[in-house]
């Protein structure tokens, strides 16, 4: 009997190691792709700032390649509100509801709750 016990024991200890090490790998990807998202985020909103503030080829340049690094990372609502603020350049009031729905999306995206 103390056999038996001794061997159940030690699958089970396995077990619960396979499990640990496999949640503590899906916990990494998270966290890697939460600061991920994050850095092109505010990487992005810094650009935009930039590019309304300076109206530069330059500025309008770097917010192009910050829109670029969002788009390989973000869902599908983000690309689409990122492409929103690029579309509502010149008409105030859509802007403004642009902004609202990327600030949203980012928010949900990132799993921001407020």
């Amino acid at each position: 009997m103390s056999i038996e016990f001794l061997s159940s024991f030690g699958l089970g200890a396995l077990v619960v190691a396979a499990f640990q090490a496999f949640f503590n790998l899906y916990q990494a990807k998270k966290v890697l792709a939460f600061k991920e998202k994050k850095e092109a985020y505010v990487g992005l909103l810094q650009a935009y700032h930039k590019a309304a503030v300076e109206n530069t080829d330059r500025a309008a340049k770097d917010f192009g390649y910050w829109q670029m690094r969002c788009e390989l990372i973000s869902n599908a609502k983000v690309r689409k509100a990122i492409q929103d603020i690029v579309d509502t350049n010149e008409d105030i009031e859509s802007r403004h509801k642009a902004h609202e729905r990327l600030k949203a999306v980012i928010r949900k995206d990132l799993g921001i709750q407020i």
